[in-house]
C-alpha cells in the first residue's frame, strides 16, 4: 500500500507542478490553479518530488517509451555520441540525426530543444525552496533526510545545468521556482562561465556538504561519489573554457577525485584503496550495463525499466532495425580487428561477419550473437536499459587526462594502463606516450572503446581539443560529393566547418520563439 501511495502522490506532485511545462516548445512555465504549498508536507511529498525530478531527467536523456518518437529523449547519445567518430545516421536516419552525424545543424532540430533540461531545473527550483518547510508538518523528515533529498536537488539542478552550458553555452539562468503564471517567461542568456562559476560549481559544492557520507549509495540516485564525479568532470570542462583556470582547474578535478575514492560504491566497497580506483574485472565487465547494482565500479546510472515506461528506444539500438543512428563502419572495421585480444569488442558490438544487423551497440543488452544473427536471451526485444552517468572507468581515464594535461606523465601512464591493460592489450611503456599530447591521444583512443556509446564521445573531443584532428577527416568523407553515374564519391574538402562556433548547438526556434530575449547561437 506505501507503493501504491507514493505511486499516486507522484502523479499529483507532476500535476502540480507540470500544467505548462510538460510543453516542450517552452523554457519555463509556471503552475497555474494549484497551490503547490499543499504538496509539500510529508517525507512522502520529498519522495516524489524526487521521483519526478528523476522521471524528467531520465525522460530527457533516455527515450519516451516510442521507437517512433525521434524528438523526445535520447538526447544521451544525441548531444554526447552522434556528432563524434564512432557513430553515424543509418539509412533509417530522420533529418535532425543526419544533421548531428554531417555538423549541418539547424535551429528547427529535435534535440536542439533545452526545455526537457529546464523542465528538471523547474523542479529542482521547487524542491530546493520547499524541502525545508516539511520537518515543521512531518517530524520523521530528519534533519539526515532533508539534507539527503536537498542534496540531490541540487545536484541534480548542477547537471541539468552543465548540460545546458556543454550543449549551448550562453543559457538563461533560473533558481527560483517559477509559480505566478503573470510573471516573464523571458530572460536574457547569463555567459556560460558565470553559469558554472555562480551556479554549478555553489550547487555542487552544497550537494556536497549535504549529502550523508560513507553509505552505501543505490545506484540509481545521486550520491557521495556521484557529486564527486559531477564536480571533477567541471573542473575538467572549465579548465578550457575562455577564462577558464587552466592548470588549477586541473589540480580542482584531481582533488575531488580523490574525495570520490573514500566514497562508498554500490556493493559497499569505497571506489579507490591507495590512489588505486576500484575497477570491475573483466570477467564482469557486462555487469556495469547490465546489472549495476552488482558491481563495485558503478557511480551513477540512469534507470529504465520497459515494463513501466515501454521501450527505452536509445537512437543506437532500437531494435534489430530501424535504428537511427549505426556505428560508423571505419570504426566498426577498426575495432573489429582488435576483437582476439579487446575483450571488450564482443561484449560491446557484434563481431561475427554475415549477419544483417552488424552496425548496432549491444552493450547495454544481454544478447547472445550466433550464425544467423542476435538472438535476445528473453525471446524479445524488450529490456531494461541502465545507461551510466559516471563511472569509475570514466573517471580513471579522465583522472589521466587530468595528469597528461599537467604534465604528470607517470600518472597519466598508470591510470591509462589501468584499463587499457584490463581490456586485454600489453600495458603502454613510457617511450610510447612521451609527451603529454601524445598521451591525450592515447588516452583518447582507450575513451572511445572503453566508453563507447556512453554520453561522452563529443564532450571529450572538445574538452581536448581534438573536434578538427579527429573529425574533419571523418566529416570529408560523409559530406563527399557522389557521381550519379559513376558512383565515385570525391570527399569534401570542408572538414568542421565555422568551428567554434559550431561546437555549440543552435538554440531551437521553439525557445526562441517562447523568449523574446533570447539570441541565436553565432553560425546558425
Amino acid at each position: 500500500m506505501k507503493t501504491k501511495r507514493i505511486l499516486i502522490i507522484v502523479i499529483l506532485f507532476i500535476i502540480a507542478i507540470g500544467i505548462g511545462s510538460c510543453k516542450k516548445s517552452i523554457s519555463l512555465s509556471p503552475s497555474s490553479g494549484v497551490t503547490i504549498d499543499n504538496y509539500f508536507k510529508t517525507q512522502n511529498d520529498i519522495t516524489a518530488s524526487l521521483a519526478g525530478i528523476y522521471s524528467a531527467f531520465q525522460e530527457e536523456t533516455t527515450g519516451s517509451g516510442s521507437a517512433s518518437d525521434e524528438g523526445y529523449g535520447g538526447r544521451y547519445h544525441y548531444w554526447g555520441d552522434v556528432r563524434g567518430d564512432a557513430f553515424k545516421e543509418s539509412t533509417y536516419a530522420t533529418n535532425s540525426v543526419v544533421e548531428m552525424a554531417h555538423n549541418t545543424l539547424e535551429f528547427t532540430n529535435t534535440a536542439a530543444d533545452w526545455a526537457g533540461l529546464y523542465k528538471v531545473i523547474s523542479r529542482t527550483n521547487l524542491a530546493i525552496q520547499y524541502y525545508p518547510q516539511v520537518p515543521a508538518t512531518d517530524p520523521n523528515v530528519t534533519p539526515t533526510i532533508l539534507n539527503n533529498a536537498l542534496a540531490q536537488a541540487y545536484a541534480m539542478r548542477a547537471e541539468s545545468y552543465f548540460y545546458v552550458v556543454r550543449v549551448w553555452g550562453d543559457a538563461p539562468e533560473w533558481t527560483t521556482a517559477y509559480l505566478d503564471i503573470t510573471q516573464s517567461g523571458s530572460k536574457a542568456r547569463t555567459k556560460a562561465l558565470s553559469l558554472v562559476d555562480s551556479l554549478i560549481i555553489p550547487d555542487l559544492t552544497k550537494a556536497y556538504s549535504l549529502i550523508q557520507k560513507n553509505q552505501t549509495p543505490t545506484v540509481w540516485y545521486v550520491g557521495e561519489g556521484a557529486i564527486c564525479a559531477i564536480l571533477a568532470d567541471v573542473y575538467m570542462w572549465r579548465a578550457t573554457m575562455t577564462g577558464g583556470g587552466g592548470a588549477t582547474d586541473y589540480a580542482n578535478a584531481i582533488t575531488w577525485y580523490n574525495k570520490l575514492f573514500i566514497a562508498k560504491g554500490p556493493t559497499g566497497t569505497v571506489y579507490g584503496t591507495a590512489g588505486t580506483p576500484t575497477l570491475e574485472t573483466m570477467a564482469n565487465w557486462k555487469n556495469l550495463f547490465i546489472n549495476p547494482t552488482q558491481s563495485a565500479e558503478p557511480i551513477w546510472s540512469i534507470y529504465w525499466d520497459y515494463t513501466v515506461n515501454g521501450c527505452a528506444c536509445i537512437p543506437v539500438f532500437v531494435g534489430l532495425s530501424n535504428n537511427y543512428v549505426q556505428l560508423d563502419p571505419n570504426f566498426q572495421a577498426t575495432w573489429k580487428k582488435q576483437y582476439k585480444v579487446d575483450k571488450r569488442v564482443a561484449l560491446s558490438i557484434d563481431t561475427l561477419a554475415t549477419l544483417n544487423h552488424i552496425n548496432l551497440l549491444y552493450k547495454y543488452y544481454n544478447l547472445i550473437p550466433n550464425a544467423t544473427g542476435i538472438t535476445p536471451v528473453a525471446g524479445n526485444l524488450n529490456f531494461n536499459v541502465y545507461l551510466p552517468m559516471y563511472r569509475m572507468s570514466d573517471v580513471t581515464l579522465e583522472y589521466a587526462e587530468a595528469s597528461a594535461q599537467t604534465n604528470d606523465l607517470a600518472t597519466a601512464l598508470k591510470y591509462l594502463n589501468l584499463i587499457h591493460v584490463r581490456a586485454g592489450y600489453a600495458a603502454y611503456t613510457a617511450a610510447q606516450v612521451p609527451t603529454s599530447s601524445a598521451m591525450i591521444d592515447a588516452i583518447l583512443q582507450e575513451d572511445q572503446y572503453e566508453l563507447l556509446g556512453e554520453g561522452k564521445r563529443w564532450f571529450q573531443l572538445i574538452r581536448t581539443n581534438r573536434v578538427h584532428t579527429i573529425m574533419d577527416p571523418i566529416l570529408n568523407v560523409r559530406n563527399g560529393v557522389t557521381d550519379p553515374i559513376t558512383g565515385i564519391t570525391t570527399p569534401a574538402t570542408t572538414g568542421f566547418i565555422d568551428a567554434p562556433n559550431r561546437y555549440l548547438w543552435p538554440v531551437s526556434q521553439s525557445a526562441l520563439n517562447a523568449n523574446t530575449l533570447l539570441k541565436q547561437n553565432p553560425g546558425y
